[in-house]
């Protein structure tokens, strides 16, 4: 891996697994290629100089080409926090949130979104965590999105977007809901975490590990096969390795309770000590949001495969291939558990 064509590979094999510091001079030079290698360029270069990608009045819709999932992209590949585009695309997505009415994702005033009035903890926490990584951890907006977080963690430790929304009352957590907000936490120095986050972390982390990473607490029958798969990237859904990752950056890996997730990992490894992509969430949409570049007006599509998909994620791996980001993320936790 410290031999990839990928520079976002090499840096992470250094940072992650070799245990280079980020400020030497190897690692930070190989960080610097990130913002050159091939698709890195395509995918800057859509950027528009204000920050934004796609449409400027809304920097969630489209999935997968607006603001929000490639400022998640950027984070998850390395690329460098002192790169222009990254503070620029950061700069956007917060001023963007925090001046229309502080939905989550923005509630556009001429789009046929029906957001209420509130932040989503899935997306919250992908958000969140990227900031921080980007070194936005102080920012008193990013501090706000932490300690919603807090605020808005259901009684039986998780978190679910559909809460409080349309009326609905939900007595249980959701899965996707849930890791994104932890994954956050584990992103930020505890130095900032808002008052009570050990304990949501803790309840959050014992959601999770109550029901096996993947498996249901009544009856201990698989919650849902998709789980069970190896992906990359991850957007905002789940599976075990994901859920593992989280749990291993926040110090919970050792917990006997995630044996079962881990020996399924393990028995996914290839002859060759690789590990595949077995699925792919990059065309898991079944609907969307999409402007009509003639008129400029939104609509909403309910069929197959309504992502739209940048160029760059056609580099991250085909389903049924040995896959280097899935093989990162399990060395990553190997190395947590030695």
């Amino acid at each position: 891996m410290l031999n990839h064509e990928s520079p976002t590979l090499r840096y992470w094999a250094l940072r992650d697994l070799k245990g280079g510091s980020a400020s030497s001079s190897v690692t930070s030079r190989v960080q610097s290629e990130i913002a050159g290698w091939g698709p890195m360029v395509g995918l800057l270069s859509k950027q528009d100089p204000k920050g934004y990608w796609a449409f400027p009045e809304d920097c969630y819709w489209p999935k997968w080409s607006a603001t929000v999932w490639n400022i998640i992209l950027l984070g998850e590949l390395g690329i460098s926090p002192s790169h222009a585009s990254v503070a620029t695309g950061c700069e956007y997505l917060l001023n963007t949130a925090m001046s229309q009415d502080k939905s989550w994702p923005p509630k556009s005033q001429s789009g046929p979104k029906s957001y209420p009035l509130l932040w989503e903890p899935c997306v919250t926490g992908n958000m969140a965590r990227t900031l921080a990584v980007f070194g936005y951890g102080r920012d008193p907006r990013v501090q706000l999105m932490f300690e919603f977080l807090v605020r808005t963690q259901l009684p039986d430790g998780g978190w679910n977007c559909e809460f409080g929304e349309w009326g609905l009352k939900i007595n249980h957590s959701s899965f996707m809901s849930t890791v994104e907000p932890l994954w956050a936490f584990s992103a930020l120095d505890r130095s900032l975490w808002p008052k009570g986050s050990k304990d949501v972390v803790d309840r959050a982390a014992e959601f999770l590990l109550v029901h096996r990473l993947y498996k249901s607490d009544r009856t201990g029958k698989v919650i849902d096969e998709e789980w069970t798969r190896l992906h990359f990237p991850l957007f905002y859904f789940y599976d075990i390795l994901h859920g593992l990752r989280v749990l291993a950056d926040l110090g919970y890996a050792g917990d006997e309770r995630v044996s079962d997730a881990l020996q399924l990992i393990k028995q996914k490894q290839l002859a060759d000590g690789t590990w595949p992509m077995e699925s792919t969430y990059v065309n898991a949409l079944r609907w969307n949001y999409l402007k009509d570049p003639a008129t400029g007006a939104w609509h909403e599509e309910r069929r197959e495969n309504t992502a739209i998909i940048p160029e760059i994620y056609h580099h991250l791996g085909k389903v049924g291939e040995r896959n280097p980001w899935i093989m990162l993320n399990v060395l990553r936790i190997l190395k947590k558990l030695s």
